[in-house]
């Protein structure tokens, strides 16, 4: 019997992409969104661990026009972590290879999404 192996994404982070998690980690402790800095990190590592366990699976959409202007081409997947906020993460994709090039979230740029 063939069994097919099924290969796990490759998921890599722009520069500017690991600076903005990075930044966001301290604005979301100095700005009191968590209480403890380890808090605001763990939600940027969860954020991060669901995108490149799942990215494979989550419904992907063509980035609005007004995205291309960080990269053009780009598709981009939803992570809603509470009834607050969603983060879409825009992308390049080759395969089974993605490359996370923007990020933004629903308080910031949602009007420009769907």
């Amino acid at each position: 019997m063939h069994s097919e192996t099924i290969k796990k994404p490759i998921v890599q982070f722009t520069d500017n992409v690991n600076f903005y998690f990075d930044e966001l980690i301290e604005t979301l402790f100095w700005q009191d969104y968590f209480g403890f800095p380890d808090s605001a990190f763990q939600y940027v590592l969860d954020m991060k661990n669901y995108i490149e366990t799942n990215i494979a699976n989550l419904p992907k959409y063509p980035a609005p026009l007004y995205f291309s202007k960080y990269q053009t081409g780009m598709k981009y997947v939803v992570y809603q972590p509470n009834n607050r906020t969603a983060w879409y993460l825009f992308f390049l994709q080759e395969d089974n290879k993605y490359l996370i090039c923007y990020i933004t979230n629903n308080h910031f740029e949602g009007q420009f999404i769907r």
